[in-house]
């Protein structure tokens, strides 16, 4: 057994070499743990619980709910407190019922304290990659305080080599991602970066010429999944097909 993994391990490594990768570069949320269906499960029971208190459709909750935060997010980024911007706006639309709207609010903030899932595969490409010898950069963007209780509950935290985490009140960028580059001494063109955000996570590391790898079925979030593929990115479905698609690189 253990022939076999250092096996894995030599293959992994020379497969890589022969992709001049020397890094990989990761997102978090919905790359390699579960997020959006912690927001989906919460902004459910949210809709739920202020439609059973005003007699207002779940329907029109729902759309409320999801184009003004969707609103926010481009605004404010991913800083929980958007929420609080969220639901006064939601009382502006549903005039005489403010209470539920508002006093129902903590079930949103749940969010925040529910430990996520790890993604299937995660945790062994991240071993596999290791224990080869590659360098591994983790670019993620969220509340910071909540980044490092999921890196600590899912216990991915050391896997990593570096780990940057962008401004909550802004959005991710080309410039994250070559602070990244620059702190793990590898010049884009021998890193992989591998995310479910079109344009946050493949676009910016593309534009810096490094390899890119898009998770399509990562985030449900509408907003992760528009623009435009770039040509020579690598598709796969999960992360659990990454140390197979490494071969499909150009």
């Amino acid at each position: 057994m253990e022939i076999f993994k250092d096996r894995i391990f030599a293959e992994t490594k020379e497969r890589l070499n022969n992709k001049g990768i020397e890094a990989i570069l990761f997102d978090f949320d919905d790359t390699l743990i579960f997020t959006s269906e912690i927001f989906t499960k919460y902004m459910n029971e949210y809709i739920t619980k202020v439609s059973d208190e005003t007699g207002i459709e779940y329907k029109a909750i729902n759309e409320s709910l999801r184009r003004n935060n969707d609103e926010e997010y481009k605004k404010s980024g991913v800083n929980p407190h958007r929420w609080v911007d969220v639901v006064d706006k939601m009382t502006r639309e549903f005039v005489g019922h403010e209470n539920a709207i508002i006093n129902n609010l903590d079930l949103l903030m749940k969010i925040y304290t529910e430990e996520p899932r790890i993604r299937p595969g995660a945790r062994a490409v991240l071993y596999t990659l290791q224990t080869s010898g590659t360098k591994i950069g983790l670019v993620t963007h969220a509340n910071t305080d909540w980044t490092w209780r999921k890196l600590n509950f899912s216990g991915m935290i050391n896997y990593f080599d570096s780990i940057l985490i962008a401004d909550e009140n802004g959005h991710k960028e080309t410039t994250h991602w070559q602070s990244m580059m620059s702190d793990l001494g590898v010049i884009p063109e021998k890193c992989l970066v591998v995310g479910d955000s079109i344009n946050s996570d493949i676009i910016p590391a593309s534009k810096l010429g490094a390899k890119t790898m898009w998770v399509q079925n990562g985030s449900s979030w509408s907003v992760y999944r528009t623009g435009n593929v770039p040509d020579n990115t690598v598709v796969i479905d999960d992360i659990k097909d990454l140390l197979s698609a490494i071969d499909r690189l150009r």
